[in-house]
């Protein structure tokens, strides 16, 4: 089962991700990100538990990648007809390069896995003391959990989209884009994450029927499925992702770079490295 690392659907959902070289504010990201998990993991062991620093993965795009990522619509087109929205092709495609990656998976879910019910709930309760303390100590904020952190995240995050969905052009591609969809919703920064934010929920919703149990509040998390038994779903995410880019092919162009630039800003401040 793969949970994304820290990762609310909201922010899973509007995500472009990725640069050519890292920037020094993308740096100071990836300093502090090491930083907090470093501190996360001493915590945790002064409280006899377990805890494995997530690892610091350093983004380096290709260069069709950061076409796609910038909105051209034939490279968009090329990623789509076989990944979809990249949801579903992490399970169809384990190890493909090309797979988004910002679900990854965590170095602790095999710890996780293996704790009984009780235990998990004080495992939980301990980490997210120890987060706080780090986040505070290394960001400056504070925050009471890593739910309270991912909520601050998005709220940042929205604050900024809100910023473009009102430019008056950008608008305006989103009601053109909303009508071909036939969908009611129109604000550019919710038909942007749509589609992905569609198929996580679908993804997540097959791994809770699996678990029996809850899952992390607020995680996408991915079932166990073969990529045999995973393709039926991925084949139905592909249509839906050409769908979305035909009826999108003057929105993206316009939306995904000026997008980019606020999340990017955002990801820097708290410090998130599958972001950048």
């Amino acid at each position: 089962m793969f949970i994304a690392k820290a990762v609310a659907a909201a922010l899973l959902a509007t995500s472009f991700g990725g640069l050519a070289t890292a920037t020094p504010g993308t740096e100071a990201a990836y300093e502090n990100k090491a930083k907090i998990e470093s501190m996360r993991a001493a915590c945790m062991k002064e409280q006899g538990l377990a805890y494995l620093p997530e690892k610091v993965i350093k983004r380096d795009r290709t260069k069709d990648e950061r076409a796609r990522l910038a909105g051209d619509h034939e490279a968009m087109r090329a990623y789509r007809a076989k990944y979809g929205f990249g949801v579903w092709s992490r399970l169809v495609f384990p190890g493909d390069p090309a797979v988004d990656r910002d679900m990854g998976e965590s170095r602790n879910d095999k710890l996780l896995m293996s704790l009984s019910a009780k235990d998990l709930k004080a495992w939980r309760a301990a980490d997210d003391k120890c987060f706080a303390k780090a986040v505070k100590t290394v960001l400056g904020k504070t925050v009471t959990s890593q739910d309270d952190f991912l909520a601050d995240v998005n709220s940042a995050l929205a604050k900024g989209l809100r910023e473009l969905d009102a430019d008056a052009k950008v608008a305006a591609l989103g009601k053109e884009f909303g009508g071909c969809l036939k969908v009611a919703e129109t604000r550019p920064s919710v038909l942007a994450g749509r589609g992905r934010a569609t198929f996580a929920k679908e993804a997540t919703e097959v791994a809770r029927a699996q678990s029996k149990g809850s899952l992390p509040k607020g995680a996408v998390v991915l079932p166990r499925l073969t990529p045999e038994q995973a393709k039926p779903y991925l084949d139905k995410e592909v249509t839906a992702a050409l769908a979305d880019l035909e009826c999108g092919k003057a929105f993206y162009p316009a939306y995904a770079p000026r997008a980019r630039a606020i999340e990017e800003r955002v990801y820097q401040e708290f410090a998130l490295d599958f972001a950048l």
